[in-house]
This record gives structure tokens, C-alpha cells and sequence, in this order.
């Protein structure tokens, strides 16, 4: 598949300009919850959830809306949180 029409068929930008899937849950997750594209995902799927980057605080926003949909971020956010609790 051209680049081209994989976005045309599963992206459209959101209102930061960023491309977005069409569809959540993503489109190549599979009824086991196992990607279906695994070895060719690209590079944003391999960094997901973003939590290691050297600026997260830049994606804050974005992280912050990834803790409604991945465990993993929401428990991140939740543990990181208790060393501001007081």
C-alpha cells in the first residue's frame, strides 16, 4: 500500500495538526489484542506510550489522553503522581 492511501484510509489529522487514527482501538489490533502488523508498526507505535522521551513534558497533553486508553500510561501517570501528593 502507497503511503498516500494508508492515510487517506487510516489517519486524519487532529486539531494540533498531529495524524491520528481513524479508529480506536487502532485498526490493525487484533481480537486478541495482538498487533497485526507487529514487525512493519511504524516508529510511533514501537515508542508508545511515550513515557521515556527526554522531553516529555513537550507531550504532556497527549500523554495525558493516552492514560484513558493504555493501563500502562494511566499507571505511570498514577505513580508518578504520588511524588507531588502532600
Amino acid at each position: 500500500m502507497k503511503s498516500s492511501q494508508f492515510l487517506d484510509t487510516y489517519l486524519h489529522r487532529d486539531e494540533d495538526g498531529d495524524f491520528v487514527l481513524n479508529s480506536a482501538p487502532c485498526s490493525f489490533l487484533g481480537e486478541d489484542n495482538k498487533c497485526l502488523v507487529y514487525e512493519d508498526r511504524p516508529k510511533a507505535c514501537r515508542e508508545y506510550p511515550h513515557t521515556d522521551r527526554k522531553n516529555m513534558a513537550g507531550i504532556l497533553d497527549l500523554t495525558l489522553k493516552n492514560t484513558l486508553v493504555c493501563p500502562a500510561v494511566s499507571k505511570i501517570f498514577y505513580e508518578i503522581g504520588k511524588d507531588y501528593r502532600k
